[in-house]
């Protein structure tokens, strides 16, 4: 028996570690819990807390289980449903976009197939949406339920956070411990999750980011209580507060070999399914930018689950403009995404970008935010480097996360390739004279101050 009160963290994968357990989330729970990290990742992605908040946790690695594929069925179902009656609700046929099906094997396409067809007749009717969910969740495994329940009884636990809510493989865990009425609570990953229909585990609490995104919970999961929904923050924009994680401009220059009297830009990689493009649109900047390379330093920073070769040709040519700042993330691709875990010193890195480069470009990027916590401006990409007619930029800037830029002057914009030198060199000579509402916008979308977000969340868990 625990003589303080006991938190089981679920992580389950690596972007968890760097949002919450690198926050002061672990420090602020010590002073009245005990703690336990379950994870689908190895215990050495977790070596560094112990050493960064002086823990001591005790862990286990876990494997979830493949769902049933009625199970599936029902939740896919249930997906499709959701987006194709959202999309109509919201009058935006972007939203049917975030269904991408996977096709592994004929199974798997036929289980696609008919989740489309089974949820196109659902998304007539918001209430036969939450049947099937509800019915989807009485077919997984009676005997898996017990098992978690069997072990989370042992452990005499007060709460569960799970760091973020798309998982299905955790729905059984929320369940058992729903039964012994242990409270479960879950952060919504991202600004974009909502609209995405990617909510597969049901907790007792929703951590969000701001009002902003407890109205869209409101919008698109209204069976969900508001008083279940807490305005929390998020701990990844809190790190930008804590200035002593920022070095001299020339430290970090010498650091990565920057030349420290030219301006610098930051260019922030996509993942090759938000942006197959990414590496044109590098090599379109390099070459716009190379007549006033005497003034100007490209950093680039990839997406850190894209250690791929495909920008390795616009670097190579331009070795002397771009200069490559990599996210320090153990990779091991061959695990998927349980072997992307995140050192503690890439927060540093992250934050030092922010602070001393003069504006981030990228494609609709959240960096847009972590700039805007310094002030500085974002650029976003917005035209069309191919004929691809699946892919397009007006489809991406129609999503709904957008929206939260109505009416704010948020970013400043590349239409054209050939503006890019124009647009660039405009944002670095008056960065006060375009989007004017960055700061605005980010608080619109991130609750503030910044620094609370740890402490309102530990205060959930407790």
């Amino acid at each position: 028996m625990f003589s303080k009160k006991h938190v089981l963290i679920v992580v389950p994968d690596g972007v968890g570690i760097k949002n919450y357990l690198y926050s002061k989330i672990p420090t602020l729970l010590k002073e009245s819990a005990h703690v336990t990290i379950w994870s689908t990742l190895p215990i050495e992605a977790f070596d560094e807390i112990r050493h960064i908040h002086k823990l001591q946790f005790n862990f286990k690695q876990i494997t979830l289980k493949a769902e049933h594929w009625l199970v599936r069925l029902h939740r896919e179902s249930s997906t499709y449903a959701r987006l194709k009656f959202y999309s109509r609700i919201k009058k935006n046929p972007t939203i049917l976009t975030y269904w991408r099906p996977q096709d592994y094997n004929l199974k798997v396409r036929i289980l696609y197939a008919l989740s489309q067809f089974i949820g196109t007749v659902l998304s007539k009717n918001y209430n036969r949406i939450i049947a099937i969910e509800r019915h989807g969740n009485s077919r997984i495994s009676k005997s898996y339920i017990e098992s978690f329940a069997k072990e989370l009884s042992a452990m005499n636990l007060d709460s569960i956070l799970i760091t973020h809510q798309r998982v299905p493989g955790l729905l059984p865990l929320c369940i058992a411990a729903d039964q012994l009425k242990i409270k479960t609570v879950t952060a919504i990953f991202s600004w974009d999750n909502l609209p995405k229909a990617r909510l597969a585990v049901r907790t007792t609490k929703y951590l969000v980011w701001s009002a902003w995104m407890k109205n869209e919970m409101r919008a698109y999961y209204p069976e969900i209580p508001q008083s279940d929904i807490i305005i929390s923050g998020t701990p990844q924009f809190e790190f930008y507060t804590e200035h002593n994680r920022i070095k001299s401009r020339q430290e970090f220059a010498d650091e990565y070999s920057l030349d420290s009297s030219k301006a610098w830009i930051c260019y922030s990689g996509d993942d090759v399914t938000t942006s197959p493009y990414d590496p044109q649109y590098l090599l379109d900047i390099a070459r716009a930018l190379e007549p006033v390379a005497s003034k100007i330093q490209i950093i680039f920073r990839r997406c850190p689950v894209d250690f791929s070769e495909r920008y390795d040709g616009v670097i190579n040519e331009f070795k002397d403009l771009i200069r490559v700042i990599d996210p320090l993330w153990n990779i091991d691709s061959q695990l998927g995404w349980t072997g992307y875990f995140p050192k503690y010193q890439d927060i540093n890195i992250q934050v030092n970008l922010a602070y001393h480069c003069d504006l981030v470009l990228n494609l609709g990027s959240t960096m847009a935010l972590d700039f805007a916590t310094f002030n500085k401006p974002c650029i976003y990409l917005n035209y069309n480097p191919s004929n691809d007619s699946a892919w397009s930029t007006k489809v991406i800037y129609e999503y709904e996360h957008f929206q939260s830029m109505k009416g704010l002057d948020t970013v400043a914009w590349i239409n054209n390739k050939n503006t890019i030198l124009k647009t660039v060199l405009a944002v670095i000579e008056g960065p006060d004279d375009v989007a004017l509402d960055r700061k605005k916008w980010m608080e619109r979308i991130v609750l503030t101050p910044l620094n609370q977000s740890s402490a309102n969340i530990t205060k959930a868990l407790l």
